[in-house]
C-alpha cells in the first residue's frame, strides 16, 4: 500500500518519495557573517544584514517585524530563517541575546529560496531539535575564540543548522520539495520555474514557458505536472496569490497589486483572489491586520 493509500499526511508522502533527502543533499549553505547581539528594552534595533538571514533567540523574548509579514513574537529557543533577506526590526520588552547570521546558497540552488516563504519560523527549535540548537551555541563560542579554523568550523555548523530548519519546514508539510528538485533534474524546466517566480506578472502561457524549457507545449505541460505536481496555470496562479498576500500585508493598493501581477482589471484580480482565499482582497487584509493586532 502506498503512502497516499494509507492516508499519510503531506510530510509522510514527501518523505516516502525521498524528496526531503534529495533536497537537503543539493542545498549547500555558506556563511557570510555570524555574531551575537544583546538587545535591551527601548527603540527597535534595525537589522539590514545581507544574504539569507537567520536569528536564534538564546535568552529572552524578541519581536521581529518586517514590511511583508506580520510581527513575529519569538521566545528563547526559537529559530527563524529569512530566505528572501531584507531589513527587519528587532525589539525586546526586557533583555535578550540573539545569535544572528547571513547565509548564501550556491548559484544553482537559487530557486530554493524563491519557493520558500519570506519567514520560515521554527517555534521551540531548542526543544524539538536540541542537538542542532546546541550547535548554534557552539558557533557562538567559536566566533568568540581566537582558535585557528574557527571560520571553517562555523561555516560547516551553519550548513547543518540551516538544513535542519528546512527539514522541519518540509516535514510539517509547509513546503513542496518537488519544486526544488524539478530544476535539479531538468535545468530547462528550472528556467521556467525561475521565470515564474522572478516575474509572476508577465503574461505567461504554456507556450511561452515551454519555449524557455526548450520543449513542445504538450511535452512541457506533462513534464511540469509530473515534476511539480500541478499544472503550469495553477502553479502560476498560486505564485501570484502568494505574492498578493505579501503585498496586501505591506499595505499595497489593490489596483497596484492587480497591475503588478498582470491582471487586466481590479475586478479580475479580486475574482482570482476570492477563488484562492475565499474572501475579497480588502476583507483578507482587514483580517490579517486584526490577527497582527
Amino acid at each position: 500500500m502506498s503512502a497516499i493509500e494509507a492516508g499519510a499526511g503531506p510530510a509522510a508522502i514527501v518523505d516516502a518519495e525521498g524528496s526531503i533527502d534529495a533536497v537537503l543533499e543539493r542545498l549547500h549553505w555558506s556563511v557570510l557573517e555570524f555574531g551575537h547581539r544583546e538587545l535591551r528594552a527601548g527603540p527597535p534595533r534595525h537589522d539590514d544584514g545581507r544574504g539569507i538571514r537567520f536569528h536564534y533567540v538564546a535568552t529572552g523574548d524578541v519581536q521581529l517585524r518586517r514590511d511583508d509579514a506580520e510581527p513575529l513574537d519569538m521566545q528563547a529557543g526559537d529559530f527563524v530563517l529569512l530566505p528572501h533577506g531584507g531589513p527587519a526590526e528587532l525589539r525586546t520588552a526586557h533583555e535578550a541575546r540573539l545569535l544572528s547570521g547571513s547565509l548564501a546558497l550556491n548559484g544553482s540552488d537559487a530557486i530554493a529560496t524563491r519557493v520558500m516563504p519570506s519567514v520560515l519560523y521554527t517555534c521551540g527549535f531548542r526543544v524539538h531539535e536540541p542537538i542542532f540548537a546546541s550547535l548554534l551555541e557552539t558557533m557562538h563560542r567559536e566566533a568568540s575564540s581566537d582558535r585557528a579554523g574557527s571560520g571553517s568550523v562555523i561555516g560547516r555548523l551553519a550548513d547543518v543548522v540551516a538544513s535542519a530548519a528546512v527539514r522541519i519546514w518540509l516535514e510539517r508539510g509547509c513546503g513542496n520539495a518537488r519544486e526544488w528538485l524539478a530544476s535539479e533534474r531538468d535545468p530547462h524546466l528550472g528556467r521556467a520555474l525561475e521565470a515564474i517566480h522572478d516575474d509572476p506578472g508577465s503574461p505567461w502561457t504554456v507556450e511561452s514557458l515551454a519555449r524557455l524549457a526548450r520543449a513542445s507545449r504538450s511535452q512541457f505541460a506533462e513534464q511540469f505536472r509530473d515534476a511539480v505536481g500541478d499544472t503550469p496555470a495553477r502553479y502560476l496562479t498560486r505564485v501570484r496569490m502568494e505574492r498578493a498576500e505579501r503585498m496586501l500585508r505591506a499595505g499595497a493598493a489593490v489596483g497596484d497589486i492587480a497591475y503588478e501581477l498582470g491582471y487586466e482589471s481590479d475586478a479580475g484580480f479580486s475574482r482570482a483572489f476570492r477563488r484562492h482565499a475565499g474572501v475579497s482582497p480588502s476583507h483578507w487584509r482587514r483580517s490579517a491586520v486584526r490577527t497582527v493586532a
